[in-house]
């Protein structure tokens, strides 16, 4: 098919001007937060407007033309400063957790007199024959590491193997390798929201442009239950709504997993009270922008709420 029978899918290229020409006369938004000199600096600057649009989800009402009701050019430009130091906050987090996943491994391996550190990895690499071929591919650059790797692919263990694979990978060996020993698995149930939050982080993807329920969504039930059981001081039916909030499952489960896995107390401290300190200060920094907005409130509120529960703090009011 032609690139012309997409002609009629196609957006036309825009200046930074007539991109706020575009967000005033098409899509309804104002500038009272922010001028418009400010939007044009913050977009030559900072952003790019396909980015930025995305948090306009975020807003729910709109006119029978489309254009959006209450939004203004200083919303998506907040939501997207927050979103950028939260995802710092989040990979900080979920890379702490790939560590020490690596180290309960590891010294699994080492106590294990079952386990000779070599014929788990190999049977691993039979039924994911892929994986061998990229061993060294990936984050693995050569001059980044201290290790040689390549005389370590052809016979790899379980203390070496761990440090050449992607994060990914390392979840199907960390599942395969307690399956294998027959040995209780505490996490696995639990892999698929850390690892969809930190990929969403590694990657710089836009975290906080939705906080509607997904119906169909599988919610972590076992977090879930803790929070139930917790009395973290919201209502049970707000729990179970917003655990069908992709991002707000994955937050919560992701603090569950760290405060059970982080073997370092002075990690734990320092890492909870340094969200903590984010969610009560820069976050809410402006949190008047979004005094209409419900859906935004209820995440915050949420998400604070279980924070505390996870880290013993106490929470700010949005």
């Amino acid at each position: 098919m032609s690139k012309n029978s997409y002609s009629h899918l196609k957006s036309k290229k825009l200046t930074v001007p007539e991109i706020i020409d575009y967000c005033k006369t098409n899509l309804g938004l104002t500038f009272n937060l922010i001028s418009e000199e400010d939007a044009k600096s913050f977009l030559q600057k900072h952003n790019y407007f396909f980015r930025l649009k995305q948090y306009a989800e975020t807003c729910n009402e709109r006119t029978k033309s489309g254009k959006y009701i209450g939004l203004d050019f200083g919303h998506l430009v907040e939501l997207s400063t927050v979103d950028m130091f939260f995802r710092k906050l989040i990979l900080k987090m979920t890379i702490d957790l790939e560590h020490y996943l690596k180290v309960k491994l590891v010294n699994e391996c080492q106590n294990n007199p079952a386990d000779d550190g070599y014929e788990v990895v190999d049977k691993f690499l039979e039924s994911h024959e892929k994986i061998k071929a990229t061993l060294t591919s990936g984050a693995r650059l050569a001059g980044y590491s201290g290790l040689d790797f390549d005389k370590y692919i052809e016979v790899p263990t379980v203390w070496n193997f761990v440090e050449m694979i992607g994060f990914y990978d390392f979840i199907n060996f960390y599942i395969f390798y307690y399956d294998f020993f027959r040995i209780k698995c505490d996490y696995a149930k639990h892999f698929d929201s850390v690892r969809r939050l930190r990929n969403a982080a590694a990657h710089n993807i836009c975290m906080l442009c939705s906080f509607k329920s997904v119906q169909s969504f599988k919610y972590d039930l076992d977090t879930s239950f803790e929070l139930l059981r917790g009395n973290i001081g919201i209502g049970n039916g707000v729990i179970s709504s917003c655990m069908k909030v992709p991002l707000l499952n994955d937050f919560a489960v992701m603090l569950s997993v760290y405060t059970k896995l982080i073997t370092s107390p002075k990690i734990k401290e320092f890492t909870l009270k340094e969200i903590s300190e984010f969610f009560d200060g820069r976050m809410i920094h402006r949190k008047q922008y979004f005094e209409s907005n419900t859906e935004i409130k209820n995440a915050y509120r949420f998400a604070r709420k279980v924070l505390e529960y996870y880290s013993g703090g106490e929470a700010e009011n949005l």
